[in-house]
């Protein structure tokens, strides 16, 4: 009898031994299938990233957060594609746990941490992240500079004592008229302050398409809005009629002296990398194809002023002589310097850089200049004296003709989020930026208007 229960409790140990070698062989397996399902995903969310398409990186790293949400590297990749999105709050959240998981999850993650609570306005938060992220690169004087990272500091000094001392302005939201949960931007206002146009990518855009060679959001159109005189309001701003807008990018860059209206267009077999076009308006309103800027006066500076290389800003003086642009043409002080166009005898000059007393290293993206050519407005990340990211400046020309030291606007202006497109009113009192102010926020960035009469 012994022997029998001795022999049914050896056979039943043994069953459950075997039991339970086979599920811990499958749960390794699976762990394995897992971890190579993870891996890929790690690898093919890195890639979407650094190609722009920040959505689609997203959704690869929370299906790996689904299986893993401990997973380090899948939390930093969120908190990366979170930040280019710039929904900072949520960058922080992820970048927070994902450097509590693994301090070393990435080599610049600590330049992202100073990034992060840059942008969020903290400030002493963020000069301590990016000092220790000097510290990483153990001196490497060459990384050190690659980095940003001292301008990055000086940036955040800077912040701090013009946060202390803000200018006199009035910011509004233009409203639900002008501004949507997609983003909004390059306002601009006719010579006569009636008619305002601006960018956006909606979904209502020509052709309704995706820019999946770039960023994955809707590609640009033009839009228009008029100015009721007995509300001063603008109304609801409406896709621009006639053919100035494309199935690619259209964008409205300003006005003429005649109110033809200067444009951005990156098309496809089409254009460079972007170039500057010009269309007229007909009587009835709509607008008619846009030509490439002096094509008709001048084909050989046409082509001169739309290189090969990327153009993507221009404003004319209010005599129609002179006209400053954006290129990313090599040969400038960084990537994208303002260069200068001017009608002389009835020939236009050469296109001509503006030189390090108005470009920077870094990179200057909008430009605008006042109807009698003396003050240059125009956005820049390059510059020390940065709240951070973009910044709006102005410049402005003496007696002969020499552009002055360029100004920060000062805070609450400039911000230490991102502040890249400028056009002033024709009396010069009302400012029009696309930023990401809170005021009334509709979502991403909208346009304002800023009274700045009493801007010192």
């Amino acid at each position: 009898m012994i022997k029998y229960i001795l022999f049914i409790f050896v056979f039943i140990s043994a069953n459950f031994v075997l039991a339970s070698g086979f599920t811990a062989l499958t749960d390794t397996n699976k762990n394995i299938i897992q971890r190579a399902k993870i891996d890929f995903k790690i690898v093919e969310g890195t890639s979407k990233f650094y190609e722009h398409n920040y959505r689609g990186a997203l959704n690869l790293f929370r299906e790996i957060l689904a299986i893993d949400e401990n997973n380090a590297k899948a939390n930093y990749g969120i908190a990366q594609c979170q930040y280019a999105l710039n929904k900072y709050d949520l960058s922080k959240e992820y970048l927070d746990k994902a450097y509590g998981l693994d301090n070393e999850v990435d080599r610049d993650v600590l330049l992202l941490k100073g990034k992060v609570e840059h942008r969020l306005g903290n400030l002493e938060d963020a000069i301590a992240n990016f000092e220790a992220h000097k510290v990483t690169l153990k001196g490497n004087e060459r990384k050190i500079l690659e980095s940003d990272v001292d301008l990055f500091i000086a940036q955040c000094n800077y912040a701090k004592e013009q946060m202390k001392k803000p200018q006199n302005v009035t910011i509004t939201n233009l409203g639900e008229n002008i501004n949507t949960f997609a983003p909004e931007f390059a306002p601009c206002i006719s010579q006569d302050g009636k008619t305002l146009v601006f960018t956006s990518r909606r979904s209502d855009t020509k052709g309704g398409n995706l820019d999946k060679n770039f960023d994955y959001l809707y590609y640009t159109d033009i839009y228009v809005s008029k100015l009721d005189t007995v509300t001063g309001k603008w109304s609801k701003g409406k896709n621009a009629s006639g053919r100035i807008n494309t199935e690619f990018h259209d964008g409205a860059l300003g006005f003429t002296p005649s109110g033809k209206m200067l444009v951005y267009r990156n098309i496809t077999n089409v254009t460079g990398s972007g170039d500057i076009y010009i269309a007229k308006q007909s009587k009835t309103g709509k607008w008619g194809e846009p030509k490439p800027l002096l094509e008709k006066e001048d084909k050989k500076i046409s082509k001169k002023i739309n290189s090969s290389y990327f153009e993507s800003s221009a404003s004319m003086t209010g005599d129609g002589k002179t006209i400053y642009f954006v290129s990313e043409r090599p040969g400038g002080e960084g990537r994208a310097d303002i260069y200068v166009v001017k009608k002389e005898g009835g020939a236009w000059t050469e296109p001509k850089n503006l030189g390090a007393a108005i470009n920077t290293v870094g990179d200057e993206k909008c430009v605008f200049i006042s109807l009698d050519g003396k003050r240059l407005f125009y956005s820049s990340n390059g510059f020390q004296n940065s709240l951070g990211s973009y910044d709006i400046y102005m410049s402005e020309m003496n007696e002969q003709g020499v552009w002055g030291e360029p100004r920060n606007l000062g805070y609450p202006i400039n911000t230490v989020k991102e502040e890249k497109t400028i056009s002033v009113s024709p009396d010069g009192k009302t400012a029009y930026v696309s930023a990401y102010y809170e005021k009334d926020s509709k979502g991403g960035a909208d346009i304002f208007s800023i009274d700045i009469s009493n801007l010192k």
